[in-house]
């Protein structure tokens, strides 16, 4: 006798095998979830060990400066700053006197030039020694009379030396410039320069003298140095350069 067909026998099998592929299904997306997992935590762990060595290359670069006694190869833009005023302070403009030194040399507005009796009359002290070292000159035109200052002009240190070297070699007067005799009130110099020059005791002077009719010259207080005009030529310019002078009509090359 055939056996009887059992519905319940046939659907066992096909429910335990979609319940197998089921699972197998879910076998298969949790393996998918998992490698993914491990992927990004891969990932993440290679981003850590980048970071950490970077950090490890600056703390060694760090490091082999400190070694070396320098400071951190980068700078700040204050630094800069700081660094490029400090250049700019150790490096002075060629030919240049500083500010302090200009200002002590500078012309005063009222000067004993203007009043002295005679030109000769260097106050004691205030004359140059002719084998002192100068760094620098400050030429100041004055009028004797009402006018004060005239006119100013800044020399450095080379053309300075080369004003005192120019005068110390000159005899004490030119015979080349003619001897006057006129009445004391044309006597006195409507106009004379004062030379101030500075050196490491301070500023010392030279006064000159080119018009008037007594004498001429170049006067320190204790020496007297005949007028000629190479020494002229060196430092009458601009505002310090004369319209004439009595005894600068006889010298025609100034």
């Amino acid at each position: 006798m055939p056996e009887q067909h059992d519905p319940e026998q046939e659907l066992g099998p096909k429910i335990t095998s979609a319940f197998q592929d089921h699972a197998g299904a879910q076998g298969m997306e949790k393996t998918g979830l998992a490698r993914e997992a491990r992927r990004r935590v891969h990932r993440r762990r290679q981003a850590l060990s980048m970071a950490a060595g970077a950090v490890l290359v600056v703390a060694a670069v760090g490091g082999v400066w400190g070694l070396l006694g320098g400071e951190s190869p980068v700078a700040t833009s204050s630094d800069s700053a700081s660094e490029g005023k400090a250049a700019s302070a150790e490096r002075p403009s060629q030919g240049i006197v500083p500010n302090s030194e200009s200002e002590k040399a500078s012309c005063p507005v009222q000067h004993p030039i203007q009043q002295a009796a005679a030109p000769n009359d260097v106050p004691t002290g205030t004359g140059l020694d002719l084998s002192t070292q100068v760094t620098g000159l400050r030429a100041c035109r004055y009028s004797t009379g009402q006018g004060g200052l005239l006119g100013q002009q800044e020399f450095d240190a080379a053309v300075a030396q080369q004003v005192v070297d120019a005068i110390k070699v000159l005899p004490e007067r030119n015979p080349g410039l003619p001897v006057f005799k006129c009445a004391p009130q044309a006597a006195k110099p409507s106009e004379a320069i004062a030379l101030r020059f500075t050196t490491a005791a301070g500023v010392k002077e030279i006064w000159v003298v080119y018009d008037g009719c007594t004498s001429a010259g170049f006067f320190t207080g204790s020496h007297v140095y005949g007028l000629y005009s190479a020494p002229l030529k060196l430092f009458m310019t601009g505002t310090v350069r004369p319209s004439g002078g009595t005894y600068l009509s006889a010298l025609k090359d100034w």
